[in-house]
């Protein structure tokens, strides 16, 4: 995790770093077994809707400005990076995008700034510090839930049935027909009941579905369990970059089977036209903050490989333009053309009007920023919003001329795995 702490100090009390803080912030890479425990004590930023407009606050003093400008202004305020997460209706907002209406009060983002955390990687466990001096003994009552489950049992009901899913994607195909859009990615709410420690959901789903951007977040009105593997923006001094999935199959775990299923996604025509369509907004969304002639495809149409499922995945970059600035880098790419559709604006309306109710964070944008400008943002697919003991998870998919319906609603099904099993 290239989050540059000024200090690192070997951390051995023995107690695993994964375990859970009471309002704490973890963030955990599936693939190298990564895991970052956000320790509390620094500000927050909170947006809220008032009912006309996002009124941003940190730590209880009003900002001014647009919520991207606000989390722009203050993150150079601290040494460390910002972490939190911001929904997909905020961004819609300020990418002057329709979508669905909110109740005041309604939080856009949260974002807590680190001071200091617990790191765990190949190497070892480390007390990380942003602050000037090194970390001192960390006093904090971490736990663990023991014994850790092999699996943890949750039922997902889907708040829509497969008959109004089929009738939707018809009205989307007849959209498409007429030239309204192209491609257009229709979400279906599932919820469920948790009753256990959300820390123990966590650790079960991150050793389940081993997600290359998890994360546990506490966001004070609800707790987010995100299991993404889709980057949706990244930055590194002047090259910024996404990775856009678009196209799924399922993994069986057989061997023959699977490598026959990745074969078979590769070259399925309704994938690759729905990749395509969405590589080339995303193409048109960086090309808007890069410097002329710098947007390039450096890998295209890749199967990757997870424990329930196979994506195929592109990866998008560019060279930003000088003088680019926080607020208007997020306001080009946000929301994700991936879990949008193209072309943006017609396809938002139409979202606006036909799914089940807001998306809420599921979709928006998940990760760190830090105080240079450089960030990591994954896309909160494959993400429960819980609050109390009422879990809430959306799944979706690209629909296009293409699309056969009953497909369609064995993707959404096959996406509820990575939280289920």
């Amino acid at each position: 995790m290239d989050l540059s702490p000024r200090h690192r100090t070997p951390w051995t009390p023995g107690v695993d770093p994964s375990s859970a803080i009471p309002g704490g912030l973890r963030l955990h890479d599936g693939r190298t077994g990564e895991d970052l425990l956000g320790l509390p004590g620094g500000p927050v930023l909170e947006s809220r809707w008032t009912g006309s407009a996002w009124e941003s606050r940190v730590d209880g003093r009003l900002l001014s400005g647009s919520p991207w400008e606000a989390l722009e202004a203050i993150q150079p305020q601290e040494a460390g990076p910002w972490v939190g997460a911001a929904t997909f209706e905020l961004a819609c907002d300020e990418a002057s995008l329709p979508r669905q209406p909110l109740v005041e009060g309604t939080l856009g983002q949260r974002w807590t700034a680190l001071r200091r955390a617990l790191y765990a990687g190949p190497a070892g466990t480390e007390a990380w510090s942003w602050e000037d001096k090194p970390p001192e003994v960390l006093n904090y009552p971490l736990f663990l839930d023991h014994p850790f489950p092999a699996r943890a049992d949750l039922l997902l009901l889907p708040q829509w049935t497969q008959h109004a899913h089929r009738e939707a994607v018809k009205v989307v195909q007849a959209r498409i027909r007429d030239g309204g859009f192209y491609v257009a990615n229709l979400c279906v709410p599932f919820e469920g009941k948790w009753e256990g420690p959300v820390s123990t959901l966590a650790r079960t789903a991150f050793n389940r579905a081993r997600p290359p951007f998890g994360a546990l977040l506490d966001l004070g009105d609800l707790t987010l369990l995100c299991l993404s593997m889709e980057r949706l923006l990244a930055r590194r001094r002047n090259r910024v970059w996404s990775e856009p999935i678009k196209g799924s199959a399922p993994f069986t775990g057989k061997a023959e089977t699977d490598r026959q299923a990745a074969v078979a996604l590769a070259a399925d025509p309704k994938e690759r036209a729905e990749h395509t369509m969405i590589l080339d907004l995303v193409r048109n969304d960086l090309g808007r903050v890069a410097r002329t002639g710098t947007v390039a495809v450096t890998r295209a149409l890749a199967v990757e490989t997870y424990p329930t499922v196979q994506h195929l995945v592109s990866t998008v970059e560019a060279e930003a333009r000088p003088g680019l600035g926080l607020a208007e880098l997020l306001r080009a790419v946000l929301p994700g053309g991936s879990v949008t559709g193209a072309p943006k604006h017609a396809v938002c309306a139409h979202l606006a009007r036909a799914e089940a109710g807001p998306r809420g964070f599921y979709c928006g944008a998940l990760g760190w920023i830090g105080p240079n400008g450089d960030l990591d943002l994954a896309l909160p697919i494959r993400t429960a919003q819980i609050a109390g003991d009422r879990l809430r998870y959306w799944a979706g998919g690209g629909i296009t001329r293409r699309s056969d319906p009953e497909r369609e609603w064995a993707e959404l099904l096959l996406k509820t795995r990575a939280l289920t099993g």
